[in-house]
């Protein structure tokens, strides 16, 4: 089974970043995605959780225990990109966009 180095750089990889830029996407240091995929230092929880939040995967599928990979349509890949991209100023505004249309949907089939 793959290993949390190799499911991370792969990650990486299919998303067309170089650790740099994942690192600064993440708000982390610029070398600490080296170090985790080389295994030279193993994330925190909340660095974990925050990784597999950004690329859209469990827990267990970043650390090798599972092969689940969600899919996503490309309308839904297109959404999830623009969001990457944006400043946390603005993925606040999407997050307040979003829950206001979920209670818009709630109150409707409610």
């Amino acid at each position: 089974m793959p290993s949390f180095t190799d499911r991370l750089k792969q990650l990486r990889e299919e998303s067309h970043l170089t650790q740099i830029e994942l690192a600064k996407k993440l708000r982390m240091s610029n070398g600490a995605i080296g170090n985790y995929e080389s295994g030279a230092r193993h994330p925190r929880q909340e660095d974990m959780e925050a990784i597999a939040d950004f690329f859209n995967v469990s827990i267990d599928y970043l650390v090798g225990r599972s092969d689940k990979k969600p899919e996503l349509s490309l309308e839904e890949k297109w959404i999830v990109e623009l969001y990457r991209k944006a400043d946390q100023h603005d993925r606040e505004t999407v997050k307040q966009v979003l829950s206001r249309y979920e209670e818009v949907i709630d109150s409707a089939v409610g």
